[in-house]
């Protein structure tokens, strides 16, 4: 059998447009998919990250986070997987629960993200830092879902609840200042702030 030879003619400019035409076409269907690859890839990744996951990523943002009737303002410190750690512009520190009355909003453009937070985070838990609170002997200001506030000094942090020695802020803890104690479930706290003046 014979092979046909091949033709010395140039392709026609004709011809070379239609080449040209269909080879463009490939590229952008290529394109189109590997855009669209990694759309399904992003999508997949936000489906699978969790709300406090993603105010960890934008620590240093400013925010308002309603908690059931009350409004915070200020800038986000960290984000865990309970609670999350807002400074005031006054510079006290708020430790306001995640929950199912509390909304995040941030500015319309998103800052550069951090990294997705490390795996050793997950592990630091709201009766953690509250247990820290007390070890630190810090007076706090606890805002309830009831709106009522309790102020003192936490005396004991257990596995669903704190214990409150109630005092005013402005004084320290001392017997004589203390006139209750309270025991406080952690579904009762919207937050815990550690007061500017006393930091």
């Amino acid at each position: 059998m014979h092979e046909p030879e091949e033709s010395d003619e140039p392709t026609s400019p004709a011809m070379r447009r239609v080449f040209d035409e269909l080879e463009a076409e490939f590229e952008a269907g290529l394109r189109r998919e590997a855009d669209q690859e990694s759309m399904a890839a992003a999508r997949a990744e936000l489906g699978a990250t969790v709300l406090w996951e993603q105010l960890a990523r934008r620590v240093g943002s400013d925010t308002v986070v309603l908690a059931g009737p009350r409004a915070f303002r200020g800038t986000v410190v960290a984000s865990y997987p309970k609670f999350l750690v807002l400074r005031g512009a006054d510079g006290a520190e708020h430790l306001i629960r995640h929950g199912t009355a509390v909304s995040f909003a941030l500015a319309p453009e998103p800052p550069s993200l951090r990294p997705t937070p490390a795996a050793t985070t997950r592990r630091y838990q709201f009766a953690l830092a509250l247990r820290e609170l007390a070890r630190r002997r810090e007076p706090i200001r606890a805002l309830l879902a009831d709106g009522t506030n309790c102020d003192g000094t936490i005396e004991a942090v257990g596995s669903d609840y704190l214990e409150v020695a109630e005092h005013d802020l402005g004084e320290a803890r001392r017997r004589g200042a203390v006139r209750a104690r309270r025991f406080i479930s952690f579904a009762a706290v919207i937050a815990v702030t550690l007061p500017q003046e006393r930091r």
